[in-house]
């Protein structure tokens, strides 16, 4: 669509369209008059003020509109030369320069057709008519423009009146305080609402219908402030059953964040929703249903207010800080209303949820650089977001947390920020930088991940412990490396005792830590408060049955008393690959199994390899699929004993552990073309017992023959060999060989490798 009303320099300026908007002028006020609805045609008539200081000289400025028609432009304080519009630009042409500091009003006259999409825009749904503020699909998102004139961007945030007139017994609800009605004295009256904080055009609201006024006062910290939901009639009766909560959830947020920073704690029902518009949330009609199932969505939207209406995110790549911290709100209210372990098992529930979803090559973003196309994804944006946010939390801890961000809202009320900014802000006004935390979860795309080990235990002899800890830190996705890691670790004793601290470890660093009792194993991250590359379960194990997380299956077979079971599966393989020869050791994870017994329990475990899990290591039938394990950092990896489930093959099958213990399990394969031809094409026809041994080990072999026996230690160093000649038995002395894993190969008395076995030495 293109009107030209007097065409100078249309070209040129329309290349410059957006630069010119956004340099050469701050808008300061929108005074809006909707003076008619067709809701057959769905068009409107309309007149905007636009009142705006211009920055530097200009003789020409540049306002969005969208899909509606301009008819004039005229101003009292400049001599309007001409206008062009072309797309959604507005292009408005002066006779003379506009000087810098000047304050000039736009009187803009226009009409039609609206625009909306599925989600954003102006929707018409039978007799009522309302604006979403931004669509998901538009690039860019802003869509103020689709209902008035405007300098429609995050950052450039003025005031508005809006006058709407409706047909009885229609009514206009709109952003502000109702200043009057006017009665037409014709079955029509004018809705004038104001509102005098100063927003962002997708704040700003309206809505008309057969609406009716349910309200109520909530006493505040500074003033008391209306509460208003206006419902369609045949919802009314279901308002207070599904806002009963609302004082409740609008006081603990003023308790975490300040004073409520607008004029009323408003809703308005609409056939889409929700939406964030000041003093008047757009609420989807299906949740005014009198139960409070979408209590949720009420404390995401009203905490806007303060994220996003308060302070609002410069760009669309920055949603995090509107959406990631209205999501986390949405869960944060409910330790408020209801109690905090409701808040904690809900959030450790979508940290496991986002983990699993940042291990997804095609998800490793930085939170701070989100594609136009995703701003408003649910688990990029918002889920992420709220994880990432309560990990700031506990990595500051809440009280600090808390005092910090009402600190933020005062000193930045009305205005835009980056996560650069935040950064900064917070880093000056904490005890320490928060450079760490922004480059591991927000600058950075993928997740951290901490290995936490516990490599010692000192008996100080006077009832207490030092333990020294270790902490891997490597990240999904990226090659950066924190230099200081913040992660909450808890020790955990024989008899059920626990600490949990906060801890710094600086790259390389190990760190030790007093206790009143002896730790038996350590864990970051124990309760689940941050995204850390893994996920984990705690099962009290009371009885016999079986428990499943992430491919691996406890089965209790007998029990006489409580067993604390913790699975930890890390999306990422051990940072010590034993580099044995043909064994390649996973890449993508590994399980971590604690059993703190109260009694003795008969525990199998079960842990499942597949092809499609486990892409990394199993190709082709050469593959063959073992269980490596370790009971802790001190200890090699190693073969376990374990029986192979009988349907498994080299696809896909199943360890089964008996006696669990507690340790570090990891698949792995051994390649069978590096054993050589003889042992894939006949079978084993080597057998060495017992396996692990001690002094010694006792070798058969199916044949007379013949050879050499080679030990090679685990880095493939030759440590022990053995000529025999015309025999099928042997036994090779091991006492001076030290713990750990070896291989023995059978080599014919030519010198090559017939076949290789594996044995632990113990």
């Amino acid at each position: 669509m293109k009107r030209y009303t007097f065409i100078l320099l249309a070209g040129l300026l329309l290349f410059f369209g957006v630069q010119l908007q956004a340099q050469n002028i701050d808008s300061k006020h929108y005074e809006i008059h909707l003076n008619h609805f067709d809701f057959s045609e769905k068009t409107i008539e309309a007149e905007t003020f636009v009142t705006f200081e211009v920055l530097e000289q200009t003789q020409s400025v540049v306002l969005e509109l969208k899909s509606l028609e301009v008819s004039s432009v005229t101003s009292a304080d400049a001599a309007v030369l001409g206008f062009s519009q072309e797309d959604d630009n507005l292009v408005i042409n002066f006779s003379e320069p506009l000087d810098s500091g000047s304050e000039v009003t736009l009187d803009i006259v226009y009409g039609g057709r609206t625009f909306n999409e599925s989600w954003g825009g102006v929707h018409w749904n039978g007799e009522y008519v309302y604006n979403l503020g931004v669509g998901f699909d538009s690039q860019p998102h802003n869509l103020g423009k689709a209902w008035f004139p405007c300098v429609d961007n995050f950052t450039d945030k003025a005031t508005y009146d809006v006058f709407v007139t409706a047909v009885a017994p229609k009514r206009a609800v709109c952003g502000g305080k109702l200043m009057e009605i006017i009665d037409n004295e014709d079955g029509s009256f004018i809705f004038h609402w104001s509102e005098e904080q100063p927003i962002s055009t997708y704040h700003i609201s309206f809505a008309v219908g057969e609406y009716c006024l349910w309200d109520d006062i909530y006493h505040g910290q500074n003033v008391d402030i209306p509460i208003t939901v206006y419902a369609k009639y045949n919802q009314y009766e279901n308002v207070e059953g599904s806002f009963v909560n609302i004082k409740e959830i609008v006081r603990f947020f003023e308790d975490c964040f300040g004073p409520y920073p607008f004029n009323r704690i408003g809703y308005v029902s609409t056939s889409q929703g929700c939406m964030e518009s000041v003093d008047n949330i757009a609420f989807a009609s299906s949740l005014i249903n009198g139960t409070t199932s979408g209590e949720d969505y009420i404390a995401h939207e009203l905490s806007h207010m303060w994220f996003g209406n308060k302070v609002t995110c410069a760009t669309a790549e920055d949603m995090w800080l509107n959406e990631g911290f209205a999501q986390f709100c949405g869960m944060f209210y409910t330790a408020g209303v209801y109690d905090e372990s409701t808040f904690q098992d809900a959030m450790s529930d979508l940290i496991s949820t986002i983990t699993t979803w940042s291990n997804n090559e095609q998800n490793w973003i930085p939170l701070n650089q989100i594609p136009l196309d995703m701003t408003y994804d649910t688990k990029a944006v918002y889920e992420r977001g709220a994880v990432i946010v309560n990990s700031l939390m506990n990595y500051l801890g809440r009280e600090k947390f808390l005092e910090l961000f009402r600190k933020y809202f005062e000193q930045f009320e009305y205005q835009t920020m980056s996560s650069e900014q935040l950064r900064d802000f917070l880093s000056a006004n904490n005890d320490f930088p928060l450079d760490d935390f922004f480059n591991t979860y927000v600058f950075t795309p993928g997740m951290p991940h901490y290995d936490l080990q516990l490599v010692d235990v000192k008996d100080l002899q006077n009832g207490r412990y030092e333990a020294t800890l270790k902490l891997n830190y490597r990240h999904i996705g990226s090659t950066y490396v924190c230099p200081n890691s913040r992660i909450e670790v808890t020790l955990l004793g024989a008899d059920g005792e626990s600490e949990t601290r906060l801890m710094d470890f600086p790259m390389g660093v190990d760190k030790s830590v007093i206790l009143d009792f002896m730790p038996v194993d350590a864990f970051a991250d124990y309760d689940n408060h941050f995204l850390d590359g893994k996920t984990d379960g705690n099962y009290m194990l009371k009885t016999t049955g079986k428990t499943s997380f992430a491919s691996f299956q406890a089965e209790v077979k007998a029990i006489s008393d409580s067993t604390l079971l913790r699975v930890e599966n890390h999306l990422i393989g051990p940072s010590d690959d034993p580099e044995i020869p043909a064994l390649k050791i996973s890449t993508k994870h590994y399980w971590k199994i604690f059993r703190q017994d109260y009694d003795e329990a008969d525990i199998q475990g079960t842990f499942t390899y597949s092809k499609s899990a486990d892409n990394d290591l199993i190709f082709t039938e050469n593959d063959s699929a073992t269980l490596m394990y370790r009971a802790n950092v001190n200890e090699p990896w190693h073969e376990i004993q374990y029986t192979l489930n009988p349907q498994s093959n080299w696809k896909m099958g199943q360890f089964f552990v008996d006696d669990l213990q507690s340790g570090e399990y990891c698949i792995a394969v051994w390649d069978k073309e590096h054993f050589g031809v003889q042992e894939m094409m006949d079978g084993k026809c080597m057998q060495i017992y017992p396996n692990p041994a001690e002094n010694q080990i006792n070798i058969r072999l199916q044949d007379v023959c013949d050879g050499q026996f080679v030990i090679c230690d685990s880095q493939g160093k030759k440590v022990k060999q053995v000529t025999f000649e015309q025999n099928d038995r042997m036994s090779i002395a091991t006492d001076s060989l030290a713990k750990g894993i070896y291989f023995v190969q059978r080599l014919d008395k030519n010198g090559m490798v017939l076949e290789t076995e594996t044995i632990i030495i113990k």
